[in-house]
């Protein structure tokens, strides 16, 4: 998972909130994989009349914002969007816009807010950032080429925010491009998802989810445990083999019915190695989620999902002990799982 970079890094390149540090952004991609169903819709979108806004619709981790990108460096180099949306890492205009330096791109993500204490990225997309849209758009484009905005996700717009994103999508200017992605539909504004063609992206095949793995010198055997999300194979590789199984089977229904658990499974998550508090939380959910689907009274664990989903947010947005938080989020599924079982 993202760790705080250095001021000197902030101040030179762009930084991308949930960059990992075993993995290439998405920006930085030179081939998409999968995703052929999507790919082709996009094709065939710009066959005729060129859309002023794409919504890329999926789970988070399986490329959307990957794709996002290698169509943004297809517009700003001026070749022809087809259905293999191939990218070409020596041309200049792929170069640029993976170096975050491309100027008729604008990457819209959560901000590092250097400010804070300590220096964080926020966790949410706030105004002040959809507010860089207006020199940008108002601006005159180079050689009257694309100009592509990326929102990467929606999710993360504030209401604000994504109202000020509603009023710019309207009437955008000529041969500018909005590409979105969102994480959960739900999250998606009505009146934003009226103004944008949607193209929903599935999980990739475990093979495909291998082979980017490999790609970048992660394990491959972690693509059986992704779900179709190459970003979670790497998550999981960065933790490793031992912890990924620890946190698996102390998760297990019944296991934390014994509270010394609770403490091994805190230990875990409190460790300084970086993104493996990330990696416990996503682990946890998954293992709430699990007995939602699978039990008659999921409604239960449904809620205590969303409840600990967003109670990881405000951990992360005011730095709170993560141990302590791990431990009443143990307590609350070893209570649910006493009550369902009663």
């Amino acid at each position: 998972m993202a760790r705080a970079p250095k001021v000197q890094a902030a101040e030179t390149l762009p930084l991308d909130w949930d960059k990992l540090d075993n993995a290439a952004a998405p920006r930085e991609a030179d081939v998409v994989m999968g995703h052929a169903e999507a790919r082709e819709q996009i094709a065939a979108a710009f066959s005729s009349s060129p859309p002023q806004a794409l919504l890329f619709e999926g789970p988070r981790g399986i490329g959307k914002a990957t794709l996002a990108f290698a169509l943004a460096k297809t517009l700003l180099a001026e070749r022809a969007v087809d259905a293999e949306l191939s990218v070409d890492p020596e041309a200049q205009a792929d170069r640029l816009v993976a170096q975050g330096a491309h100027r008729g791109l604008l990457h819209l993500q959560r901000p590092y807010d250097t400010k804070a204490k300590p220096a964080r990225f926020r966790t949410a997309i706030s105004v002040e950032e959809v507010r860089r849209l207006v020199p940008f758009l108002g601006g005159t484009s180079l050689d009257g080429g694309w100009r592509v905005v990326i929102v990467d996700p929606v999710d993360d717009l504030n209401i604000n925010a994504a109202n000020a994103i509603l009023k710019l999508l309207e009437e955008p200017p000529r041969r500018t491009l909005f590409l979105l992605t969102a994480h959960v539909s739900g999250f998606v504004m009505p009146t934003i998802r009226s103004r944008c063609r949607s193209i929903r992206l599935r999980p990739l095949a475990d093979e495909a989810v291998a082979e980017v793995l490999s790609g970048q010198g992660a394990e491959p055997a972690f693509a059986a445990d992704a779900g179709g999300a190459p970003r979670q194979g790497f998550v999981l590789a960065s933790a490793g083999r031992e912890v990924v199984d620890t946190a698996r089977q102390l998760l297990q229904r019944g296991r934390l019915s014994d509270g010394t658990q609770h403490h091994v499974l805190g230990d875990l998550a409190a460790a300084r190695k970086p993104g493996q508090f990330e990696v416990v939380m996503d682990l946890i959910l998954d293992a709430i989620a699990a007995r939602a689907k699978a039990r008659p009274a999921g409604g239960r664990f449904a809620e205590l999902y969303v409840d600990t989903a967003r109670q990881r947010r405000t951990v992360d947005e005011y730095n709170l002990d993560r141990k302590e938080f791990v431990l009443a989020t143990c307590a609350a599924l070893a209570a649910a799982d006493a009550n369902v079982r009663g």
